[in-house]
């Protein structure tokens, strides 16, 4: 069964690319449903690790979709103009990108799920020439992941943005509320034990004030 997570990864792609890149892409399970979406679009999956790469030749078998044991976006060219990484973190997506950052001269469109510093990864793409065209918040097993659509070009982003995602400020809807209402609870658990002159404590209180006003 394809998780609402890869659904909401596959309706934020767009099927006009010229291909889709898929970096990290486990069980192959996103690709398929690309497929159904689009019986022309070129796929590619890539996954750097034997068990899944297996899953994902397995699962993709007579549905014309590439794949590659691979660690990121080496064989990437210009037969795609989409790329996605999801389920990994940051750093990951960072490093991926910066060994070959030459190779997004041919993507139009990048989708990620970050599941670490997602403010990193908001400011990351912006400064490589990318804006935030969409994103979507879920919670899915008690994890809350948010899902972005980068497509090339500049927009100016305040630090508040960056931070709680410039469409999920404005939509503000219950699953947004919910993630940081419920990390403010965490924020007064913790803060409750440290010493109210450290600086741990008064940044905690400072991220508290920044959660309350972003819900508001």
């Amino acid at each position: 069964m394809i998780s609402e997570r890869i659904n909401k990864i596959a309706n934020l792609i767009d099927l006009n690319s010229k291909g889709v890149y898929d970096v990290g892409s486990d069980h192959g399970y996103l690709l398929v449903l690309l497929r159904n979406k689009s019986e022309t679009i070129r796929l590619k999956g890539v996954e750097n690790k034997i068990e899944p790469f297996n899953n994902l030749k397995n699962n993709t078998k007579g549905l014309n979709i590439e794949s590659k044991l691979s660690d990121g976006i080496d064989d990437l060219t210009d037969d795609f103009s989409c790329l996605v990484m999801a389920g990994m973190g940051f750093n990951t997506i960072e490093e991926i990108v910066l060994r070959h950052k030459e190779k997004l001269d041919y993507i139009e469109q990048i989708v990620i799920d970050s599941h670490t510093n997602i403010d990193l990864s908001r400011k990351f793409f912006i400064d490589l020439g990318y804006y935030i065209d969409n994103e979507i918040i879920l919670k899915e097993k008690g994890i809350f992941y948010e899902v972005i659509s980068f497509k090339k070009g500049i927009k100016n982003y305040n630090n508040k943005e960056i931070k709680y995602g410039p469409i999920l400020l404005k939509e503000k809807n219950e699953i947004f509320i919910e993630k940081y209402k419920l990390r403010n609870l965490k924020i007064e658990e913790i803060s409750s034990k440290l010493d109210k002159n450290s600086a741990r404590f008064k940044e905690l209180i400072e991220e508290h004030k920044e959660n309350s006003e972003a819900i508001l």
